[in-house]
């Protein structure tokens, strides 16, 4: 009979303490976020970048080994696999191809023996981190520059 004329002890949260504790997950979330989604973008951009130094070396391999200036993505694959969500790019000219994961497209010009590759964020969210990349086989020049948040990536220079 003793146990029925306890006091009842009260247990967990009162209801400030939970809406204290979701104000303070709320604000978290609130600033991570963001910062986490613009670590995405810029690890997708930095493959991207990855994919068009690959091109560039592609570019010069193939005109080393052939002898001949390559004039599409079929050609560039007889000494590098450029992928593609549907595999390797077979295209018969440079038109944009979508790069694999279907985040970059890429196409590539040629006048003069400079190639210019240009990689466009496939999101209207992301029109400013776009790469452009050259690669000049008369001199020897390369570079490639990437885009931020704030402004798109201008041409390198190669000569």
């Amino acid at each position: 009979m003793d146990s029925l004329n306890r006091p009842i002890q009260k247990t967990g949260f009162t209801l400030t303490e939970l809406l204290i504790a979701v104000a303070i997950l709320g604000i978290m979330g609130a600033t991570a976020l963001p910062n986490y989604l613009n670590q995405v973008n810029r690890s997708r951009q930095n493959e991207a970048a990855s994919t068009i130094a690959q091109i560039q070396t592609t570019i010069a391999s193939y005109a080393d080994e052939f002898g001949v200036l390559p004039t599409s993505w079929a050609e560039l694959n007889d000494t590098s696999a450029i992928m593609t969500d549907d595999g390797p790019a077979t295209q018969d000219n440079f038109q944009a191809i979508t790069l694999a994961g279907g985040y970059y497209d890429v196409a590539i010009s040629n006048k003069d023996n400079r190639f210019t590759i240009t990689a466009t964020a496939t999101s209207d969210d992301n029109s400013n981190l776009n790469i452009i990349a050259c690669v000049n086989l008369t001199n020897g020049a390369s570079g490639i520059n990437q885009g931020t948040k704030a402004a798109k990536a201008s041409a390198p220079d190669c000569g």
